[in-house]
């Protein structure tokens, strides 16, 4: 499937919270003691959506994907190995992100820097319909997500991450999912088998639009649902 589908439907996935959203006539909704802003988690899946085609560096969108992923996860790991480091900034905002809550140990820092190193080694070496495109991988790119739902740390700014993470993590599964129904699959069992499933066989522009007139009234029928029940 090309770029614009992916992301739109990721962006649609993302939309099932705002669907949630409007079933409790409430613009934000509590989400393991954190504040969920569904029009973030929207842009999120728009990008998350995109995201496992960062295993094709021979196209247009995944170079540019690579680009902007490897500048973000340096960027991150030399900013948590600084912060390892330097135990206080003086900017308030930043101690804050940085100690990420009270209890904290400061090594936490230093194994996300390793996460950020890590998780760019792997792309690197991915190859299309590989690693990024399996559960795995989904749980990989989760951590951050799982790690603040479980730690519960609180900064300024926590609500918002938590709420593109949410988002990013939709949008990864839809493509996986919409990729599935492509005639080359995905491979699904991932390590455990490396062979690629799919529901369907869908090839070409005209099939592909037809997968994406499907998956849209299946995520529209999801999001009536919520706020109908």
């Amino acid at each position: 499937m090309n770029s614009v589908t992916h992301m739109t439907i990721g962006g649609m996935t993302g939309g099932l919270l705002m669907a949630h959203c409007i079933a409790e006539r409430t613009p934000t909704f509590d989400f393991a003691g954190y504040e969920i802003y569904p029009a973030v988690a929207i842009i999120a899946g728009i990008a998350g959506g995109i995201a496992p085609d960062v295993d094709m560096p021979h196209s247009k969108a995944g170079r540019f994907l690579r680009r902007v992923l490897r500048g973000i996860l340096i960027a991150s790991a030399l900013f948590m190995i600084l912060m390892a480091v330097i135990p206080q900034t003086g900017i308030g905002v930043l101690d804050r992100a940085v100690s990420m809550g009270a209890g904290i140990d400061r090594t936490v820092p230093l194994f996300l820097a390793a996460f950020c190193i890590l998780i760019m080694s792997v792309i690197e070496k991915s190859k299309h319909r590989g690693f990024t495109h399996t559960p795995v991988g989904l749980f990989v790119i989760s951590v951050p997500l799982l790690f603040m739902l479980v730690t519960k740390p609180m900064f300024t700014g926590a609500d918002i991450a938590v709420s593109a993470q949410i988002g990013f993590a939709l949008g990864w599964l839809s493509h996986m999912i919409a990729d599935t129904f492509n005639s080359r699959g995905i491979p699904w069992l991932w390590p455990i088998m490396r062979k690629n499933f799919n529901i369907m066989r869908i090839t070409g522009k005209t099939n592909e639009e037809i997968i994406f007139r499907a998956m849209s009234v299946l995520l529209f029928a999801a999001c009536y649902g919520f706020i109908i029940f």
